[in-house]
């Protein structure tokens, strides 16, 4: 009798994953899918993890376990597990993470219907583990190449004959990002890439050891010459120089600028901060061209690659200081229809007790500021008013710390920055007071732009700019709970989690 072949091959490299790789094995082992197999590379484990594989492939037939010395990075034993493979598609899966009983069902399923050569679960984070946005906020459903480089990790469903013909396997050694080096290039050649799960699939873990690969410490050498890698496969592999260098914009944004957030950056000494400047220098002087900086949407992020580009290390020193005095937090106070727009109000609450002076919106020049802006409102979408009222506010109002509203659409991650105009105060408080360190802002956001989303469901977050090109980091703009209501078509409401957000309709 000829044996029905797998659909799935799940490869596992496993090494001292106990206790959490009996979960692993038993959530596989619930699986509505049939028929699948799991394939576990044993890579020199000595905690009892090899012991609780053979025991499990001893009472199961699918589960196929190989033993091998330790290698020291999970990419050879993925590469040896792939060889192995026997299914259709092919889950790659760490062994301290869980999945639900339909998760292979419900991927292959999408797979089939679609033609999709990857399919991404949705994530969801244990044990205090965060997971990207993208996991919380876009739908299920085809998702675009930019979108899912925001998720390198290989825990996704791949089509095996893509893989086979590419002939496409992971760095093997202790390499850096050796993932994202292999999830690239898979995505730059997939025909079609879908998004699985209108709630989590795959539940990915954060180990109490702390001995996820992902914490260990970073080797700057090593992980800009992978970035590099990964960067290169864009540029090679995406037909369109202009989306090539858009997508390794954002790359570099996620990836080379997270070392220069003020916990990382502050915690380096100086000639750690040198060299990673050193090698970003580099990176951005082969990669990508001083044009593309002005497409940077963050202030703080656009001055950072500019002071990268020059090599000052002492700028940036002052910048991500300078930085964090305008932490804050924004809550939406007010949502109001527009002749041709809507009017989005945002009240700030400053964290710092060095924030920036002048933060209070009170003071002549400020109701002057507003007298104009109310003058102007019912022009006030058309892009000539609109520019000349900012730019009178800005005259008025110089040594004020500036904000934008930050959109981003969840199906395209589409980024739009929006200038706030500064507002008089809320009423006085019971001693009589002004709320000095809670100053409010106007956006307003036109139809026309609202349009770029149609469709789409846009989230929102502030940024507050200080003098010298100084901003913080983005705040995501909360919401009060019983927000829900439409404003001339626009639906804006609080989510699950207390963020504000926009429901732009598909037509009209």
């Amino acid at each position: 009798m000829t044996e029905t072949a797998p659909t799935v091959s799940v490869v596992i490299p496993v090494y001292n994953s106990m206790p959490y790789l009996t979960g692993t094995l038993d959530s596989l082992l619930a699986q509505e899918l049939e028929p699948f197999e799991i394939i576990a590379i044993d890579d020199g484990s000595t905690d009892g993890s090899e012991t609780e594989l053979d025991r499990y492939a001893a009472a199961d037939s699918r589960i196929t376990v190989v033993h091998q010395p330790n290698s020291g990075w999970p990419g050879m034993p993925r590469n040896r597990g792939l060889e192995r493979a026997r299914g259709r598609y092919v889950l790659f899966m760490d062994a301290d993470d869980t999945v639900s009983p339909d998760a292979l069902a419900r991927m292959v399923a999408q797979a089939d219907a679609h033609d999709a050569d990857i399919v991404i679960p949705r994530f969801e984070g244990t044990g205090g583990r965060h997971v990207q946005a993208l996991f919380e906020r876009h739908p299920e459903g085809p998702i675009e190449l930019a979108r899912a480089m925001e998720t390198l990790s290989p825990q996704k469903l791949f089509r095996r004959e893509m893989l086979e013909r590419l002939g496409l396997r992971f760095p093997e050694g202790r390499v850096r990002l050796e993932d994202g080096i292999f999830v690239t290039r898979a995505y730059v050649e997939a025909r079609r890439i879908m998004f699985c799960g209108d709630s989590p699939l795959y539940f990915i873990a954060l180990r109490d050891d702390g001995r996820n690969i992902s914490s260990q410490s970073i080797d700057p050498d090593n992980y800009v010459s992978s970035c590099r890698r990964i960067a290169e496969t864009l540029i090679e592999g995406v037909a369109d120089p202009d989306d090539a260098r858009a997508l390794v914009r954002q790359f570099f944004g996620r990836k080379g600028l997270r070392f220069y957030a003020p916990k990382r950056w502050l915690a380096m000494d100086e000639g750690r901060r040198a060299h990673w400047v050193a090698l970003h220098r580099e990176f951005l002087r082969n990669l990508l061209p001083p044009s593309t900086d002005a497409q940077v949407t963050h202030p703080t992020d656009r001055r950072k690659v500019e002071l990268i580009r020059d090599g000052d290390v002492e700028g940036l020193d002052r910048l991500i200081r300078a930085a964090a005095m305008l932490e804050h937090t924004a809550l939406v106070s007010g949502v109001r229809a527009l002749p041709g727009g809507i009017e989005v109000t945002v009240t700030v609450r400053l964290d710092h007790d060095e924030a920036p002076a002048g933060a209070a919106g009170s003071g002549l020049r400020v109701r002057v500021a507003d007298r104009l802006y109310r003058l102007v409102r019912p022009l006030v979408t058309r892009r000539l008013v609109r520019g000349t009222s900012r730019l009178a506010a800005r005259f008025l109002l110089w040594n004020r710390p500036h904000a934008m509203l930050l959109l981003s659409g969840r199906k395209r991650g589409r980024a739009t920055a929006v200038p706030g105009r500064l507002a008089p105060p809320e009423p006085r408080t019971a001693e009589g007071t002004y709320r000095a360190r809670e100053p409010r802002y106007r956006f307003v956001l036109p139809h026309d732009l609202l349009r770029r989303y149609r469709g789409e469901r846009v989230d929102a977050w502030a940024v507050l700019s200080g003098p010298h090109r100084v901003s913080g980091d983005r705040c995501r703009v909360t919401a009060p709970p019983a927000l829900d209501r439409r404003v001339d078509g626009i639906r804006a409401y609080a989510t699950n989690r207390g963020n504000f957000s926009l429901q732009v309709p598909g037509r009209g």
